[in-house]
């Protein structure tokens, strides 16, 4: 699960486009939304923990198996890999796709959990990426809970 500001950013180069779904989002879904995107960070982050611990348990650390990964997502990089590093990394990502399952279960359970479904989280979270006024909105609910908390 990415965060926001990694898919506004792949979105940025899109022409802006004012749906019916943006048009509705009041302040308390918004308010809504807010909590729930603050706890699925805090459990993305946990969950980033989790996996970098299984990457040095499998005996790898972070960063060759980032760069063993990447190379292996593209087709024209060779990957400059030991056989052994090459079972390390594949023991991980093994690992790591066991968890992905429960995680998901998870950050739904949270989104759900702040009386939003799913499609309707995920909605304004593009709503939010594409419409300024939106974004300045959120951001305000943002700082209020920030010094509320």
């Amino acid at each position: 699960m990415g965060t926001l500001s990694t898919a506004a950013k792949s979105q940025e180069m899109q022409a802006p486009i004012t749906t019916q779904a943006q048009a509705n989002i009041t302040t308390a879904e918004l308010s809504k939304f807010a909590d729930a995107f603050q706890e699925v960070q805090v459990e993305n982050q946990a969950a980033q923990q989790k996996m970098m611990g299984i990457i040095k348990d499998e005996g790898l650390d972070v960063q060759r198996f980032t760069e063993i990964q990447k190379a292996q997502m593209n087709p024209e990089a060779k990957v400059e890999a030991t056989d052994e590093e090459l079972k390390m990394h594949a023991a991980v990502v093994t690992e790591l796709k066991k968890m992905q399952p429960a995680l998901e279960t998870k950050m739904a359970g949270i989104i759900e959990d702040h009386g939003l479904t799913l499609d309707r989280y995920k909605a304004v979270a593009m709503a939010l990426q594409q419409d300024k006024e939106l974004q300045k909105k959120f951001q305000g609910i943002m700082m209020k809970k920030q010094t509320e908390g």
